[in-house]
């Protein structure tokens, strides 16, 4: 290779030159392999972010599948849960039914209380409307829309049964469901001279009345307790054995013994015919959430994985804490001391539906539902969830407020079961009860059990509204809807 120099320079020696060449050479050759060798590692590197990403999105799409298939299979057990206690509280009402007495009241009444407590932990499942997808193959379009005939509440007793003269409610009329044949409500006349789940269903909120309620839980209880007049004061509802004794001049209705036993059979006819209906739906929810079905509600939320799955159970557990539970059924009452809005209030079962609402929203996050068999179900639950998705500040949160939450309806639990201090005692204001003789501390005391599981849950549900949008997902609106 020839070098030019600038005039006035001298030619390099013949070795210096050669040598010069070859040095030249091989910086240049140095330089090529070292670009390459930098091209190759970026594009090593870059194909170590594309199969980490891709790793990541598998793990992110593995802890979903793992989250969406725990909870089916909770809802399933809890599901077959109520349906296996509600068929024994319907074995339990036949037999009172057919043989009226103290005893075999007393056992219908400890089956309905022990059908409440898993059918209280499906309450968190039944808030999915606007998340589920349309499919006319589906026996059963939404919970939510499901719900209403199994849990309706308040109801218009009257509608149903006799009441007290003291009674102040949207239907007044001295005729119902159980004395008449036929009555009227508003411009709607209705033959009710068979009861049976068809008429039931048929009349649920006749005359456009949401509290005319004549199916589910809740109508079950008030045929069962009847009517507590006792206010905030101590007791639940009383209704007499005699009201289903159908023999001549043994038959009442309270206080009043009827001419006309018919009306302690139809009585008995009606409180069949209702946990009845209640088995027949809960047969049909159970069966939606079986594994390997097809055109159910298990297949369309595993269907939904990449659409709006986890932003249905986020959304589902913090409509239950506080749209519902924490404001509809606690703070409405507890605000304005009224038992007409507590939840239980013919039973005073109020704190179970409370504890097992709570005890809900938490297997959801804990991955763990208990069955009345003491197995457990599920084994994933949003906690972990966030945990692998590298959310665990999120996650810890959520288990302190848990922590919180549980022990606040757990002192509402334990003084109704312990101390007897039910949830209508419980909300009543220091003038409500002081002809009673309980002193405004200590009413102030017992108020403060309901408002701390009011706060408990509404904490709950700020620290839920954040971890959603830790996982992309703004706007939860758990309150007052999507």
């Amino acid at each position: 290779m020839t070098i030019t120099t600038l005039k006035r320079r001298r030619f390099l020696p013949a070795s210096l030159a050669v040598a010069l060449s070859s040095m030249l050479m091989i910086s240049a050759c140095t330089k090529q392999t070292e670009e390459n060798a930098v091209a190759t590692e970026q594009n090593e590197t870059a194909a170590t972010t594309d199969t980490a990403n891709t790793a990541s999105d598998g793990a992110q799409h593995a802890s979903l599948d793992r989250l969406l298939i725990s909870y089916s299979n909770m809802a399933h057990a809890a599901y077959k849960d109520s349906l296996e206690s509600a068929k024994v509280l319907q074995a339990a009402v036949d037999i009172y039914v057919d043989a009226p007495n103290e005893a075999n009241l007393a056992a219908a009444k400890a089956a309905y209380k022990a059908a409440r407590k898993p059918y209280s932990q499906t309450e968190v499942f039944r808030f999915d409307e606007g998340f589920v997808s349309n499919d006319d193959k589906r026996k059963i379009g939404s919970i939510d829309s499901w719900e209403g005939q199994v849990n309706a509440w308040p109801l218009d007793e009257a509608l149903i049964d006799y009441v007290s003269d003291s009674y102040e409610g949207e239907y007044n009329s001295s005729d119902n469901i159980i004395n008449s044949k036929r009555i009227t409500v508003g411009s709607v006349k209705q033959d009710t001279s068979e009861i049976t789940p068809e008429l039931l269903v048929d009349m649920a909120e006749i005359g456009g009345s949401e509290a005319n309620v004549t199916t589910g839980y809740h109508a079950i209880e008030f045929l069962l307790w009847g009517q507590d007049t006792n206010g905030v004061g101590e007791g639940a509802g009383k209704r007499p054995v005699s009201d289903y004794v159908t023999a001549e001049g043994q038959c009442t209705s309270g206080d009043i013994v009827n001419d006309d036993v018919s009306i302690c059979e139809r009585r008995g006819e009606y409180l069949k015919a209702a946990t009845q209906l209640l088995v027949d739906d809960l047969a049909s929810m159970e069966a939606q959430w079986q594994p390997k079905s097809e055109n159910t509600l298990r297949s369309d939320m595993l269907a939904r994985r990449d659409d709006n799955a986890l932003r249905q159970i986020m959304y589902q557990m913090g409509s239950l804490a506080l749209g519902e539970l924490a404001s509809q059924r606690m703070q409405v009452a507890f605000v304005t001391g009224s038992t007409e809005d507590e939840h239980d209030c013919f039973s005073d079962l109020t704190h179970i539906s409370y504890a097992n609402n709570a005890r809900g929203i938490q297997n959801l996050f804990n991955g763990n539902y208990q069955t009345i068999n003491d197995k457990t179900i599920g084994g994933y639950g949003l906690k972990q969830y966030l945990v692998d998705t590298g959310h665990k500040d999120a996650a810890d949160q959520l288990d302190s407020d848990f922590t919180r939450v549980k022990a606040a309806f757990d002192v509402i639990n334990d003084k109704a079961e312990n101390e007897g201090i039910k949830v209508d005692q419980m909300i009543a204001t220091a003038g409500q009860v002081s002809k009673q003789g309980i002193t405004a501390e200590e009413q102030n005391k017992r108020r403060s059990w309901v408002e701390n599981g009011i706060t408990s849950l509404q904490a709950l549900t700020d620290s839920l509204e954040n971890a959603a949008k830790s996982v992309g997902i703004d706007n939860l609106a758990a309150d007052d809807g999507m």
